[in-house]
């Protein structure tokens, strides 16, 4: 079977008014079709150029004998490249590139991706739910109300970064952080844990007035109050934090990830295949992981979610998948066969490749910005 790739299409998809999931097809002469995504890039009105670069560069190139050079040979040009967020955004658009190889790669053998990575069968993987992209205003009892829907679809696991903004009128971005972060603990009880997405909103004085409040409320974990590579900064924030520190999302070098684990105070560290610039590089750094919790990082659509539950089948200490709650979108619907993911967790296909593929007839913006 030829695995000659003919076509790389960008697909943009409106989800919401806050997200246009980007989503990468490759093409062979035999009319095969593997599928990635390359949301969340942090250029998204880049991406479209970025991509239209690669095409000319991917076309011809077999799938299966050379996709894997080509990747290598993509992320050491964009390591090469000085300007920090043009190199983020091509990481991204790389690994959105690895992933619909990688669902050739394995469709062209007649196994499921997990299966092509090396990993072990799971009928299901976990995941929890992230509610910062609901639908709907962003005051504390929007969220109550979307934290306790989540609780009554079975999610045990949710997340919110609540100093997002905008404040309440009259208050501070903190104190109205706080007074959301409150309100979804009371939602979901004590019965569900809750972890806290600082996403860097505050600065250490802020930190130092938030983390006991956030310790009170029995956090899981508490994710990017501070830069995991800064072993510095992390050592201060575990002197004050009785919630396990997590982070990572971004990271995607070895020094990076050493740096990460050298205080020993990370208990949760995230990956994301699009920012390590593809499912190998991922696994690499994955292999130097002991002792820490590992999660995938995908505030993303219905293709990130999957290569990701086919990646948790490799490392042994993967406990979870992260899964977009309550986005006004039917993300089900955007994937055939249709996305199924309750608070029991994320079914794994056993069907060639990624087992799913963008639904036909989906209304998509146009390729260009």
């Amino acid at each position: 079977m030829s695995m000659r790739i003919t076509d790389l299409r960008l697909r943009r998809f409106r989800a919401t008014q806050r997200s246009t999931w980007m989503f990468l097809e490759v093409e062979t002469e035999e009319g095969m079709v593997g599928t990635g995504e390359c949301s969340d890039s942090g250029w998204p009105e880049r991406v479209p150029e970025t991509v239209a670069e690669l095409v000319p560069r991917v076309r011809g190139t077999d799938a299966q004998a050379g996709g894997q050079d080509l990747c290598e040979l993509l992320r050491r040009e964009c390591g090469a490249h000085g300007d920090p967020r043009t190199r983020f955004l091509r990481r991204t658009v790389i690994g959105g590139l690895d992933m619909a190889l990688a669902d050739l790669a394995a469709q062209a053998e007649g196994v499921p991706l997990w299966q092509w990575m090396g990993g072990e069968r799971r009928e299901s993987v976990p995941v929890y739910a992230n509610i910062n992209r609901s639908g709907g205003r962003r005051r504390p009892q929007d969220f109550a109300a979307k934290a306790a829907a989540a609780v009554a679809d079975g999610h045990g696991k949710i997340k919110v970064a609540p100093f997002d903004g905008p404040p309440l009128p009259g208050m501070s971005n903190l104190d109205t952080g706080l007074a959301i972060a409150r309100a979804v603990r009371e939602a979901i009880g004590q019965g569900a844990e809750l972890m806290i997405d600082v996403h860097h909103k505050l600065s250490r004085d802020e930190l130092a007035v938030a983390v006991p409040r956030l310790d009170e409320l029995g956090v899981a974990w508490l994710e990017d109050a501070v830069d995991v590579t800064d072993p510095e900064a992390v050592r201060w924030l575990a002197a004050r934090a009785k919630a396990p520190i997590a982070g990572g999302e971004t990271l995607h070098t070895a020094e990076q990830l050493a740096a990460a684990l050298s205080t020993g105070y990370l208990r949760v560290l995230l990956l994301d295949p699009k920012y390590t610039a593809g499912l190998t590089p991922l696994l690499r750094l994955a292999e130097k992981v002991t002792g820490v919790d590992v999660t995938y990082h995908n505030p993303c659509g219905p293709i990130s979610t999957a290569v990701c539950a086919h990646l948790s089948t490799v490392h042994p200490d993967v406990t979870l998948v992260e899964f977009m709650y309550g986005e006004d979108v039917d993300r089900a619907a955007v994937v055939t066969p249709q996305e199924i993911v309750t608070g029991e967790g994320l079914p794994l296909s056993a069907a060639p490749g990624l087992g799913v593929a963008l639904t036909p007839g989906l209304a998509f913006l146009p390729e260009t910005a």
